[in-house]
């Protein structure tokens, strides 16, 4: 069946390499084509059925009882909701109706302990989990951060996952509330190894409350196309040694006004929806800790299936799994470009199975940028 057409980026480079910590991500002239204008066809694959949107699964939710839909955040409230004009190939709901991912089961307050069990066996610490970040560490509020993410498809096994994300956190670990965005592959979750936009969320460090997408209610849709829905696919997904790359560009911001996190694809400025205010405790305020990286899961004893490209960062751009455009947004709502000397890398894997490179600077187009990911393997613990 045809793929949905995400979002994506193609990069012609004429010359890669960080090897060397001097040397940028991008050397000479960078071509850049967003895929699906107009010159490329856009097919949509059939995963979602449309809902109204104010009868959407996760307005469900206890909190969100007397909850007022927000259509579009209030700092875009004087600019219109862009979208790209593609013609007739465009998929999207009618008005006053959204996507919903449709492959996998909503679960509802009715079933709340099936909800949490089967979240938390993808999500806390434990055994089996690995996990290669870039962590802020600066004792501040944040507001928000982006990130443009490289998106590869991987062969994966059903009890496997993996997940390159932007992570927001606030909060001890006995009541953490945690936001992530971005890509991954994740068979158990959407029956196939393609890489799509994913997102999870929790209000207690995973104990009673979180989930990924709107398997559990918590994130509104708001955005009509299906081509900007959790759970649709990332096309063409990157390849191992081209110099045509395929990102993601994701960025997550709080509402100063009604404190809502928005989760928001750039470029075409589309504003998916919202994580409200409602479901967090800690968050409500902003976030402590923004994190980016990837994460990846395996049953204990068993290999862990490879992360972002599935090669390590030592070896070039080209082959390793990267992020780049990697921005923070401060407690003024100010968005900067993060700094070196306020990351440290976090990893609680051996290196030959994950790992993560960063340098700072890269040039122009990738400004702050990392490399990361790797083969996973055999004993990956440290």
């Amino acid at each position: 069946m045809d793929l949905i057409v995400f979002l994506a980026l193609t990069l012609c480079i004429t010359c890669c390499n960080v090897e060397a910590r001097n040397k940028t991500l991008i050397n000479g002239e960078t071509n850049v084509t967003l895929f699906g204008s107009p010159m490329m066809q856009r097919q949509v694959k059939n995963d979602f059925i449309c809902v109204d949107i104010y009868k959407q699964p996760t307005l469900q939710h206890p909190s969100l009882k007397n909850h007022k839909v927000q259509l579009y955040p209030t700092f875009a409230k004087n600019d219109m909701q862009r979208r790209p004009s593609f013609g007739k190939t465009m998929d999207v709901c009618s008005p006053g109706k959204v996507p919903i991912y449709n492959k996998t089961p909503i679960i509802t307050n009715s079933s709340s302990r099936l909800q949490t069990d089967h979240f938390k066996q993808y999500s806390k610490n434990s055994h089996g989990y690995h996990t290669v970040t870039l962590d802020t560490t600066q004792n501040m509020i944040f507001r928000g951060a982006s990130a443009g993410i490289g998106g590869y498809n991987l062969s994966l096994q059903a009890n496997q996952f993996s997940l390159s994300s932007i992570w927001l956190e606030s909060g001890p670990s006995v009541e953490l509330n945690s936001i992530k965005a971005g890509i991954g592959v994740h068979p158990n979750l959407y029956g196939d190894s393609q890489v799509r936009l994913t997102g999870q969320w929790t209000a207690d460090g995973f104990k009673k409350t979180g989930c990924y997408n709107i398997l559990c209610s918590g994130f509104v849709q708001v955005n009509r196309d299906k081509e900007y829905a959790l759970g649709t696919v990332l096309h063409p997904a990157g390849s191992i040694g081209s110099i045509k790359k395929s990102i993601g560009l994701i960025k997550i911001k709080q509402d100063q006004s009604t404190g809502h996190w928005w989760l928001i694809i750039q470029k075409e400025l589309i504003y998916t929806g919202y994580w409200p205010r409602e479901l967090f405790t800690h968050l409500q305020k902003g976030a402590s800790l923004i994190k980016f990286g990837g994460q990846t899961y395996a049953p204990p004893n068993k290999d862990s299936p490879p992360m972002g490209s599935g090669r390590l960062p030592k070896e070039n751009f080209k082959n390793s799994g990267f992020m780049g455009l990697l921005e923070i947004i401060d407690s003024e709502y100010n968005e900067h470009d993060i700094k070196p000397e306020n990351m440290k890398i976090y990893t609680n894997s051996k290196s030959e199975c994950y790992d993560l490179k960063y340098h700072g600077y890269e040039g122009p187009f990738y400004r702050q940028s990392f490399l990361y990911g790797g083969p996973g393997g055999q004993n990956c613990d440290i």
